[in-house]
């Protein structure tokens, strides 16, 4: 009986001793690939069925595309893989529907990032995010008044002011002997902030410019139309996008103008472009442009234009037809890749506190550039080197690249 206990006893002793060191090759972390990436949940709130859709929809597919494309290697922070999940939200391009956005994102969703963000929800999310911690990833520009004590966790990834500002001088630069009108709504700049830009950069440029500003909601454009024609203004820029630029080209179109005429921000789809107005009717339209392979004076990271080039490539074989549209690779890519530097910077992918700190003062390789952001007076917003003021043109049924001012921060 002894006998065989001590035998029972050995033969469980190597038993046991054979599955603990199993056990230990299973787990070992010096194999650390075996491990799932963690994931990490980043909100967007964005308009999906309001006239401002046709961003919000358009810039869907390629997101989702660069995202499973940046996925396949993911990024490291303390020796963890980590990957981005994306949860889109419409928020009406409101203050109502960006707080119902804003609250399906952090209470139901649980998410610690929101990025990706343009439209005109800013105080709503704002007012969600900041108590919660949650990082704010955005634009600067019209509609967005920062304030650093409420909004500690806010940051101006994209700097839509700058990159306007640099698009106008690139089209006077294009086009040096022509009058600029320039259209602004009464949501966007204030008259102390055109007249800062006016001083500061339109005036030493040598640019000859006539402003003008527009009730927002305004279907008539008529009497803007006169008035820049009195001032002979031949190149007018319109700082709004597709729901005022539309019947505005419509309307000095059918007044007989032949004016050379453009946008604030990117060109959505040429076709919805076209279905508003005819075909020659947006021949020349000026936007905004992302197209990074086509940069001349704004360098970017090699391996971004790669990527993104691939995302078109994608695309166009997925439509069965050459993919042009580009504004998507200047807002969510570029604040996706802040935030993952960021956490390696801070060493956490969940402490905003810590991330934030890395943020503020920080400087980042994205797909728009190279970004230098303030810890001084505005914290997470950018003071920009190397972003570019970049313009395009439709030429038939795309839009090419026509020229470049690289933009610096306007305080």
């Amino acid at each position: 009986m002894s006998m065989q206990w001590n035998t029972g006893g050995a033969w469980l002793s190597i038993f046991l001793g054979i599955s603990i060191l199993i056990s230990g090759c299973a787990f070992s972390p010096s194999e650390p690939s075996r491990a799932l990436p963690s994931l990490i949940k980043v909100g967007l709130p964005t308009p999906l069925n309001d006239p401002y859709a046709p961003w919000g929809r358009d810039n869907m597919e390629p997101y989702t595309a660069w995202i499973d494309l940046f996925n396949q290697k993911g990024f490291q922070v303390n020796g963890r893989t980590y990957t981005f999940k994306l949860v889109a939200v419409d928020d009406r391009n409101s203050p109502e529907g960006g707080s119902a956005a804003a609250k399906e994102l952090v209470y139901g969703e649980g998410v610690k990032f929101v990025a990706g963000h343009w439209s005109w929800s800013y105080d709503a999310i704002s007012a969600v995010t900041n108590p919660q911690k949650v990082i704010f990833v955005t634009r600067n520009g019209g509609g967005i008044y920062y304030d650093p004590l409420r909004q500690p966790y806010n940051v101006f990834g994209t700097p839509s002011r700058e990159v306007w500002v640099g698009g106008v001088l690139a089209a006077h630069e294009k086009y040096p002997d022509k009058k600029v009108g320039i259209l602004e709504p009464d949501t966007g700049l204030t008259a102390s902030e055109m007249e800062a830009i006016s001083r500061q950069y339109f005036d030493p440029s040598g640019m000859s410019y006539f402003w003008q500003v527009y009730r927002s909601g305004t279907t008539d454009f008529t009497p803007y139309i006169e008035k820049f024609a009195e001032a002979g203004c031949s190149l007018v820029l319109c700082d709004a996008g597709f729901q005022d630029v539309a019947p505005f080209v419509k309307q000095c179109r059918d007044a007989g103008y032949k004016w050379t005429l453009g946008q604030a921000g990117g060109l959505a789809d040429i076709d919805d472009y076209i279905g508003s107005c005819g075909f020659d009717a947006m021949q020349g339209l000026i936007g905004s442009y992302f197209g990074i392979w086509d940069f001349q004076r704004t360098k970017v990271n090699p391996e971004y234009i790669a990527m993104c080039r691939q995302v078109m490539d994608t695309l166009s074989a997925r439509h069965g037809k050459p993919y042009n549209y580009n504004d998507w690779i200047g807002w969510l890519p570029s604040h996706l890749l802040m935030l993952a530097q960021a956490m390696q910077k801070a060493g956490s992918a969940t402490d905003t506190d810590v991330i934030m700190q890395a943020i503020r003062g920080g400087t980042f390789d994205t797909t728009a550039g190279t970004f230098r952001m303030s810890g001084e007076k505005t914290y997470g917003s950018p003071v920009v080197f190397g972003s570019p003021g970049a313009i395009c043109h439709i030429q038939g049924n795309s839009a090419e690249y026509l020229a470049e001012h690289p933009v610096t921060y306007i305080p």
